[in-house]
């Protein structure tokens, strides 16, 4: 279903009476799940490899498959296993394997939009897809043998051990109200930010770093290493991946975007700040599945827009490209991300403590995150 572009939210203190017993109820639940596994009553699986760890504490987008695309890469060097919960597909029920070099069937109703996307991006990974991550990380150790796995926004997935967590913050939006849902963003308290290894605030050059990283060492106490991961628009390519167009040609260009992600703004903010204009979006629900009466719509409003073209982020792009008759109108912006010089070094002693093998410099330069075709 489209949303509208803008809408009024409830007065504050209505929120808060209506949602405050419910927040009540979301955080003793919390508390209650957490000391159930440090109590040992809920089991930890340990797999016999290193789990790396990409998660955030609010509900919503926070850059987490860039990241995961970015980690994977300088992982090259070894045999690294993606495990992710594959939001969007439409069965949660076994863990499902795919390597995309292997057999090139994996679709976003079978994988979900983000690994199907990783998928893609890294032809020699196997993906394993599932709601148990246990479960998945025992799948690939049986059948990849693989080095080390990485598990795809798992900071709340406390059933499976991680080595190194790494807590992922969004520059634009910080950390809400610092309420849990559902009166704020929160998925769990501020305070277990304690259980990262190292806090990376995303989307650096599209917030206010310094002003973020004062709240997180000054206001919340953050004594672990802090990192920027700037997010870099790269260039347009046309949904069919038959035609690109650097950002420069396209200055000017008036667009209408077409989204179905969490923060939508920022992905509006990015195309604003690459020069293009903004027509009327058409904006969809995370994780949204397109359908055939969604395109004629798309279609539809494009011929009454003034829009030259439509544009979409990869993630879209993995589902819109199941329907030709878009392949020529649309574009997909495709987006780097590159982290700040003190990264690399951290990042290679890291590894290098897990028992992993470190990227050299051309591998752990900053990659354009974008659609393989």
């Amino acid at each position: 279903m489209s949303l509208p572009v803008s809408g009024s939210a409830p007065p504050a203190l209505g929120r808060r009476i209506v949602l405050g017993p419910l927040e009540a109820l979301y955080s003793a639940l919390v508390r209650t799940r957490m000391h159930a596994y440090k109590r040992g009553w809920l089991q930890i699986y340990r797999p016999g490899i290193p789990v790396i760890s990409v998660g955030n504490l609010t509900a919503g987008g926070s850059g987490k498959t860039p990241v995961a695309d970015y980690l994977l890469a300088t992982l090259h060097p070894n045999r690294a296993a993606l495990l992710s919960r594959g939001y969007g597909r439409m069965s949660d029920s076994e863990p499902l394997r795919l390597r995309w070099d292997e057999e090139v069937s994996g679709t976003p109703e079978l994988l979900g939009d983000e690994p199907c996307l990783l998928a893609q991006r890294h032809p020699d990974t196997p993906v394993f897809v599932g709601a148990n991550r246990s479960r998945s990380a025992r799948l690939a150790e049986s059948l990849d043998c693989p080095d080390c796995l990485v598990l795809d926004d798992g900071y709340q997935h406390l059933a499976l051990h991680r080595d190194f967590n790494l807590l992922l913050v969004d520059a634009e939006r910080g950390l809400g109200n610092r309420r849990l849902l559902p009166l704020g963003p929160l998925r769990e308290p501020v305070s277990h930010w304690k259980r990262a290894d190292a806090v990376l605030i995303t989307k650096a050059n599209l917030g206010d770093p310094e002003v973020l990283l004062h709240q997180l060492q000054g206001g919340l106490g953050v004594t672990k290493p802090v990192f920027r991961f700037d997010y870099l628009a790269e260039r347009l390519e046309r949904l069919d991946g038959q035609v690109t167009r650097s950002l420069d040609s396209a200055r000017g260009m008036r667009v209408m975007p077409v989204c179905g992600i969490a923060q939508p703004e920022g992905f509006f903010r990015i195309l604003e700040l690459s020069g293009l204009r903004l027509d009327e979006s058409l904006q969809f629900l995370d994780h949204y599945a397109y359908t055939a009466v969604d395109v004629c719509h798309l279609q539809e409003r494009l011929k009454t827009s003034n829009a030259e073209g439509w544009v979409t982020t990869e993630k879209d792009a993995v589902k819109l490209r199941a329907f030709p008759e878009l392949a020529e109108s649309g574009w997909v912006l495709t987006m780097a991300v590159k982290p700040e010089p003190a990264w690399a070094d951290f990042w290679s002693k890291r590894l290098h403590a897990l028992g992993l093998k470190a990227p050299d410099s051309r591998s752990s330069a900053p990659q354009p995150f974008k659609q393989e075709n």
